[in-house]
């Protein structure tokens, strides 16, 4: 009995400290994706703002959208699934940008009041999974973006339409490139 309980104890320690490491995310994935459209929400912003902790916008967008703010896009092809689009960089991650929070829809929908549309262009990109859709697991994605692209210069980011797509599927981020 004794030496039972000495097997259990160690099996807990041990999947304890398994459970406490850090899940690695796979590397990107290259994908060509066809061009969508999406409407929702949106905001302009800078990443400097949002990492301030004063006055972000991008949480209240989030509460907004998932409160009812989705409600009245017309024309969803993908219900379940919900896209956040960083668009209309001034420059580069530093500068500010548009976030419009929404979801995939059929060409041609007239955009209600107080959204915004978007056409995403067909493009290559590169794909970050996400390992959970958490804030703190998208930052953690983020900063896998940011640290792919110091660590491989020759592939350049277009600062065209960059997009984060939440589905039953799991979060991924799809990064236009060069």
């Amino acid at each position: 009995m004794l030496r039972l309980s000495a097997v259990l104890l160690t099996v807990v320690f041990l999947v304890g400290n398994l459970m406490s490491l850090p899940v690695a995310s796979p590397p990107p994935q290259s994908a060509q994706v066809a061009a969508f459209s999406v409407i929702g929400l949106a905001v302009r912003t800078t990443n400097a703002r949002e990492m301030s902790g004063q006055d972000g916008q991008i949480g209240p967008l989030w509460n907004q959208f998932m409160h009812g703010g989705a409600t009245a896009i017309p024309g969803v092809i993908e219900p379940g699934t919900i896209y956040a689009v960083y668009s209309h960089y001034d420059s580069d991650e530093t500068g500010p940008y548009d976030l419009i929070l929404g979801k995939s829809v059929q060409p041609g929908q007239e955009v209600p009041p107080a959204m915004k549309s978007i056409s995403i262009p067909a493009a290559r990109y590169l794909v970050f999974t996400a390992t959970a859709s958490s804030p703190d697991a998208i930052k953690a994605a983020w900063t896998q973006v940011y640290e792919h692209f110091a660590q491989h210069k020759k592939e350049r980011r277009a600062f065209t339409a960059d997009f984060e797509q939440y589905s039953s599927s799991g979060t991924r981020l799809f990064i236009a490139i060069q």
